[in-house]
């Protein structure tokens, strides 16, 4: 039976940035003033997790999987969209979520050097999907040989 964890329909995000006119329009009269500049950062995105799959997002800089991860996690609003995490509408229900998720923001190498080496070994036994019988066994006797 598999159970939707997390389901995305039309997901969108975009921000407003403030931007010299001159930049925009090659005016020095224009150098002191701004104008706003509308930036897609997510643009209608739609995906479903089902319950024990595992998903990555893997793009350039600036493909917008942060922006993603951050409006999944309640930390953005989208600026259009609907998206559900275990049930619950993460931006509207971001106290009620964060008692069931977890979430680490950094690259792969600034995280393990935050956990402690066994926290980092079993990390990486689950992400490499080692066997975790033998991962224990080998885990035991370099212990022993430290």
């Amino acid at each position: 039976m598999n159970e939707t964890v997390v389901l995305v329909n039309g997901l969108a995000k975009m921000f407003r940035v403030k931007q010299k006119a001159a930049e925009l329009h090659g005016s020095l009269r224009a150098l002191w003033r701004t104008e706003e500049k509308e930036i897609t950062a997510v643009a209608d995105i739609p995906f479903s997790i089902q319950k024990g799959e595992i998903l990555a997002f893997i793009g350039p800089n600036g493909a917008g999987k942060s922006t993603t991860i951050k409006m999944l996690t309640g930390i953005l609003y989208p600026s259009s969209g609907q998206a559900s995490v275990l049930g619950f509408t993460s931006w509207q229900q971001r106290r009620q979520m964060s008692y069931h998720i977890g979430s680490v923001f950094g690259q792969k190498p600034q995280l393990w050097y935050h956990l402690p080496a066994e926290d980092t070994f079993r990390l990486f036994a689950r992400i490499y999907e080692l066997d975790m019988g033998e991962f224990q066994k080998m885990s035991r006797r370099l212990a022993w040989m430290w």
